[in-house]
């Protein structure tokens, strides 16, 4: 354990011993927790805080996403739902739920999840990211530009976003605009062109590849 996150456990303990029953405690115990790597104990204490409180969506849905970090999707699926029954409007937690759907290979309920997500947070370059990785791995290149070069737009070093928009230009055999916007990659993403080598180099290995 890294001696930062130790003290900041240890701390956030003697804080709870005086209170043990504050629900909010045990969320922020069960964030250090994951950030550590004890992704049971996060678990554990998701569980304990919704003892406390079964009707706190941020525990839901906390408790959702770290269930499907350790590949248990059906309780996971239950947890991301009861926490929307307890706040609709939660951006996360469609966000959470359209990756849950998407890995699933259910893919109009993953476009559902992250179309409801963006009606929430329409400025969620995540969001727009994986709904363009969504659209170009069910054939829809056109919307998957649109929506790669939207999280982009809001967030111009989003590796993923360009790594995607890269692969998809080279598959649509739009080599010109490919290399540009490789070259726009390296200059918004320290570290882009050591990390994937050169253009020709990536489009070699990724080209036959889903996203």
């Amino acid at each position: 354990m890294d001696a930062g996150i130790r003290e900041e456990l240890s701390a956030l303990l003697q804080e709870m011993e005086q209170d043990p029953e504050d629900v909010d405690s045990w969320l922020k115990l069960g964030w250090k927790l994951y950030d550590d790597g004890q992704i049971e104990d996060a678990v554990g204490a998701y569980r304990i805080a919704l003892e406390l409180d079964p009707t706190n969506a941020d525990a839901w849905r906390e408790l959702g996403a770290t269930l499907f970090v350790v590949g248990q999707d059906e309780e996971a699926e239950s947890a991301m739902r009861t926490s929307l029954e307890y706040d609709s409007d939660d951006a996360d937690s469609w966000y959470n739920l359209g990756c849950l759907y998407n890995a699933g290979d259910r893919n109009e309920d993953a476009e559902n999840a992250f179309k409801a997500a963006l009606e929430r947070r329409p400025e969620g370059p995540d969001i727009w990211c994986n709904l363009g990785v969504l659209y170009s791995s069910t054939g829809r290149p056109e919307e998957a530009e649109i929506a790669l070069k939207k999280a982009l737009e809001i967030k111009p070093e989003h590796l993923v976003a360009w790594l995607n928009l890269v692969q998809l230009l080279h598959s649509e055999g739009r080599t010109d605009e490919a290399e540009k916007a490789y070259d726009a990659a390296v200059e918004h993403v320290p570290g882009f062109e050591s990390l994937v080598g050169s253009i020709q180099e990536y489009a070699d290995e990724n080209l036959d590849d889903e996203y």
